[in-house]
């Protein structure tokens, strides 16, 4: 009897991890601490080289993230019929952006949260450190 072929683990570079992370998800997840417990909630956001966007209503999300927070951000894709996939983590801090000028732009701008309307708070994460981790088709 032979054994199944195992799936290896791939290392994305940096530049790799951001490539997708800009390109091929929109939907991603923070983690955060909110009164001492973990805690993630699912986001649409947008990507550049430096930092990621999302907008976000009153509540847990915004208390927590508004000052400089320590956060994790993931994004993946998974395709099961051939056992491949990948994900990208972002460890970075967490700010509300409060720029009138920048605000303006977001809200007219490509990014329509699924949950609350444009005119939103919006929080930027800084990238701190990124990785990203793939398992190819086989």
């Amino acid at each position: 009897m032979t054994e199944p072929t195992r799936a290896m683990v791939e290392v994305m570079s940096r530049s790799e991890a951001l490539d997708r992370l800009q390109r091929h998800g929109f939907v991603g997840r923070v983690a955060f601490i909110v009164g001492g417990r973990p805690m993630i909630m699912p986001v649409n956001y947008l990507a550049d080289s430096d930092a990621l966007v999302f907008c976000t209503g009153e509540g847990t999300k915004l208390s927590a993230l508004r000052r400089g927070a320590s956060v994790a951000f993931e994004v993946d894709d998974s395709r099961p019929l051939d056992h491949s996939g990948w994900s990208v983590v972002i460890e970075g801090t967490a700010s509300e952006i409060t720029d009138p000028e920048e605000l303006s732009w977001l809200r007219r701008g490509t990014l329509k949260s699924w949950a609350v309307r444009p005119s939103a708070h919006w929080i930027r994460i800084t990238y701190g450190h990124v990785s990203g981790r793939q398992i190819p088709a086989e």
